[in-house]
Order: C-alpha cells, then sequence, then structure tokens
C-alpha cells in the first residue's frame, strides 16, 4: 500500500514524483512505461518527452502559462543540482511577425507580466533582427519582442530524467508498466496494471497526458481533442553551429498559422540541428485529428509523412536560405487539446487528482505544474498558489 500512486511517468508524472519525494515519510509509486529505444506500434502508451529541444518562454497571450513557465524556469537549477543533469539552456525567445491579433496580444499580455516581474525584454523591428541573429532571414517582419532572461529551450528528455532519478534516489518505487484501470473500493485506489497485477495506494494523481480517455482512469470522459503533432530537425555542421548558436528560440508568424523555430541543439548521437515545428494555436496543414488509440501509436511510429517534410523544407529554406543542410529527420507525437485551452488540473473525486491536456505547450510548464499536483493530493485541496483553480477546471463529455 503506497499513500500516493502517480500514474503516468511522462513530464507532469515524472515532475509529480519528484516534488513528492520531497516529503518524509511519504510512499510513492510512479507507474509508466519509460521511453522506447525503437518506437513499435505494437506498443499500447507513448509519451511527449522523447526529444532534446523544447522551448521554454515567457512570452504568451495566456497568463496563466506565463506564471507556470516562470515557475518551472526558477527551479530548473536546483533540479540540475540535485540530479547532475543539464535541463535549461538560456538562450531567450522571441517572437516576431506582422502586425496580426496574435502577434499584438501575446506583446501586449507579455510587456505587462515582464515589467511585472521585472524580466529585461527588447522591442524590436525587422532590421534589428537580420543583423543581430545571423543566418535568420526575417521575411515580412515589421516587430519583435526579445526576452533574454529565464527564457531559452530545456531538454524535456532529461527534465524527465532528472525528475525521475532525483525522486527515486528519495525512496520513491518506480515501475515500468502499463495501468490498464483506477478504480476506488472504500477508501483504497486499486490500480490494475496491463500484466494483471494491482497496486493499492491511498491516493492518486493521473498524468496520462493524450492517452487518458483511452483507460478507466478517470469516473468520467475527459473532453480532449487529439491531434497529431510532426516536427523537422535539419541537421547541420559544426561550424554553421557556432555561427547560429546565439539564434534563441523563436516564435515566426509574418502570417499565421505561425511556425516555431529551435535554435541549433547538439543532440545525443553527436549532431546538430535546427528544429522547426507547426503552429499549435492554430490549424495548420499538416496536423490531423486522431481518435483511437491505434491511430495516436500509428501516429508516434510513422516512417515519413511527405507533407509535413514538404511544408518545414519549403519554411526553411525561405528562413534560412544560406545554411547548408547535411540531413533532414521526422518528429512526430500527439498533443491533448482542452475545451478550455489551458491544462486541466484538478481533483477529478476523493483523493485522486488529475493534471493533463498540454495543449501543445506544457513541456516548459513541467515543473510548476508537478508542485501544483504533489501539494494539492497532498492537502487534499488546491494549493496553486496565485493561479485559480478555475483557470483549469476539467471538462467532461456529456
Amino acid at each position: 500500500m503506497y499513500d500516493v500512486c502517480v500514474v503516468g511517468a511522462g513530464t507532469f508524472g515524472s515532475c509529480t514524483a519528484y516534488h513528492l519525494s520531497k516529503n518524509t515519510g511519504v510512499s510513492v509509486c510512479l507507474l509508466g512505461p519509460g521511453e522506447p529505444a525503437v518506437k513499435d506500434s505494437s506498443r499500447s502508451v507513448f509519451g511527449c518527452h522523447y526529444d532534446e529541444g523544447r522551448i521554454t518562454r515567457t512570452i504568451s497571450r495566456v497568463k496563466t502559462e506565463l506564471t507556470l513557465a516562470l515557475n518551472s524556469t526558477l527551479s530548473y537549477k536546483e533540479l540540475e543540482h540535485e540530479s547532475g543533469i543539464k535541463i535549461f539552456t538560456e538562450v531567450g525567445y522571441a517572437i516576431a511577425g506582422s502586425e496580426n491579433y496574435f502577434l499584438k496580444d501575446c506583446i501586449d499580455t507579455s510587456t505587462e507580466f515582464c515589467d511585472a516581474k521585472n524580466l529585461e525584454y527588447e522591442l524590436l523591428d525587422g532590421d534589428k533582427i537580420a543583423a543581430r541573429w545571423k543566418g535568420f532571414e526575417p521575411v515580412g517582419v515589421t516587430r519583435a519582442m526579445f526576452v533574454p532572461e529565464k527564457c531559452g529551450h530545456i531538454s524535456i528528455r532529461n527534465l524527465v530524467r532528472a525528475s525521475q532519478k532525483v525522486a527515486i534516489a528519495n525512496g520513491v518505487a518506480r515501475q515500468e508498466k502499463v495501468v490498464t484501470n483506477v478504480t476506488l473500493e472504500g477508501d483504497v485506489y486499486l490500480i490494475e496494471l496491463e500484466d494483471g497485477d494491482v497496486i493499492r495506494a491511498r491516493k492518486v494523481c493521473i498524468t496520462t497526458g493524450s492517452f487518458t480517455g483511452f483507460y478507466g482512469l478517470l469516473p468520467k470522459s475527459p473532453k480532449l481533442k487529439l491531434m497529431g503533432h510532426t516536427v523537422m530537425k535539419f541537421e547541420i555542421d559544426e561550424s554553421t553551429y557556432e555561427r547560429c548558436k546565439t539564434l534563441p528560440s523563436l516564435n515566426f508568424c509574418p502570417v499565421l498559422p505561425y511556425i516555431y523555430i529551435l535554435p541549433p541543439i547538439r543532440y545525443p548521437n553527436g549532431r546538430y540541428y535546427i528544429k522547426l515545428g507547426p503552429s499549435v494555436s492554430f490549424d495548420n496543414p499538416i496536423s490531423r485529428e486522431l481518435h483511437t488509440q491505434e491511430e495516436v501509436c500509428d501516429y508516434y511510429c510513422q516512417a515519413d509523412y511527405p507533407l509535413a517534410r514538404e511544408y518545414f523544407e519549403e519554411k526553411f529554406k525561405q528562413m534560412f536560405p544560406n545554411i547548408t543542410v547535411l540531413s533532414t529527420e521526422l518528429d512526430h507525437c500527439v498533443m491533448a487539446i482542452t475545451a478550455t485551452g489551458k491544462q486541466y488540473l484538478g481533483f477529478v473525486q476523493a483523493n485522486c487528482f488529475a493534471a493533463f491536456g498540454g495543449n501543445g505547450v506544457s513541456a516548459k510548464m513541467g515543473l510548476a505544474i508537478g508542485k501544483i499536483v504533489a501539494d494539492s493530493i497532498l492537502a487534499g485541496n488546491w494549493q496553486g498558489g496565485e493561479l485559480s483553480a478555475d483557470d483549469f477546471k476539467i471538462v467532461y463529455n456529456e
């Protein structure tokens, strides 16, 4: 019998286990499969953290995102020290585009937030961007905002690794098994595993991302849209890396839907890549809705996606016309999009707290969300600090 069982070992679950492990005398179990060596569609569960580069930023038109992102960023140093694993790279973040409502909303909301938090930022025009960041061609850009501090990118894979490493060192039990059902029997939760075993716990945290609706994990069916999300990595040589390494993480929106850009990052294979991804806030030509667990698993494992490849190659040539590409690689994951546009965080029944629905933007908020989940499940009520539980209310299918 555990005091708390965390179901789902991705970003939210691993960060929750990390924060729970700081509480002496609380027995914790973290359940969920780890990252596969090779993606195989015969596997029943995948996660979105199988990657090195994810943007972290304090520019958004959603105020709750800004708070959660900053709180997470302020916590990376401690976790890096405890785990010995590098997570955060501070290269800054910029949003650059033309005079559209999305850019205006982002800049208006973010300048107010940065002023309140005493964060440095600059407002730039297209000429200043071209002069500052070599190799990047800001075609169509008339206005931009750049935040040099507390922004850049994180290794989401290392965030999960580091959180689990410290949690396990602090006594958290780790089982790499798929959970197929969660039921309440009296005041004890029975957590059924794919292999037939049953784990018992007094409290449960459900952090299962896009797979939350495919198993009997919640009392009611959550309202989620599942969207396949494909990104493309462009390999560059080391000399190009040295020339372009000051490029910040970037949202490029001269027209909508926007493109997001991860600056050159050295991956575990020793190669350097610039990564492009499509808009997560607007419909785009390559993302598609998925409905079944089989469709989700197949999307993760697809070998190629010609439409996405053509789309990204065209965009890359426009933005980086003078960069020689050595090779390209597509990668795929699935976003859980909520009905509210904000993450789903809250109690679903007594002693059961759920956190899911990342909306494609929640990697940068993982540590802060994990703390809310951990503190709330232990206290028995919402512990979000300045953030209101109403902002994260879970919507269910009728």
